[in-house]
């Protein structure tokens, strides 16, 4: 008695497991797109909560500046300075809309102008969104 596969055994086992796999493959994206959006949104909730924190810490107003391909926190006075530089939602190939794209934090951590600034990232089928608030909480919206 031999051990062992036939040609025509191996030949069905690998199309039933291409089957299988051409099946998994649609979810598998969808799972992939929601993966990428959360990243893309919880960074920017830690983007946003690191330069309030700044903002109280130095006692300077914060400028924070929200695109596509990064995002940036400088603090304002005579001389701006940068100090802060995020890649954006687009290393994940995330879409990024923004209701203002611009957003102040006070030396005391209160927004200026950021009052339900919404902050929408999409990815195919997936969507979630950050709003903030003017004193300076975050709500995400899966």
């Amino acid at each position: 008695m031999q051990r062992g596969l036939t040609l025509v055994e191996l030949t069905i086992v690998l199309g039933i497991i291409g089957a299988l796999t051409a099946l998994a493959l649609p979810k598998l994206g969808g799972t992939l797109d929601r993966l990428a959006v959360g990243r893309a949104s919880r960074e920017a909730m830690s983007f946003y909560q690191r330069a309030r924190m700044a903002a109280i810490f130095h006692s300077q107003r914060v400028r924070l500046e929200f695109t596509q391909d990064s995002l940036r926190a400088t603090f304002e006075g005579p001389k701006d300075s940068t100090f802060m530089v995020w890649p954006g939602p687009a290393r994940h190939k995330v879409k990024l809309s923004t209701s203002r794209a611009v957003i102040r934090i006070h030396p005391t951590g209160v927004g200026w102008g950021a009052a339900n600034t919404k902050l929408v990232f999409r990815r195919g089928s997936a969507a979630e969104s950050i709003t903030t608030s003017r004193v300076g909480r975050l709500k995400r919206w899966p």
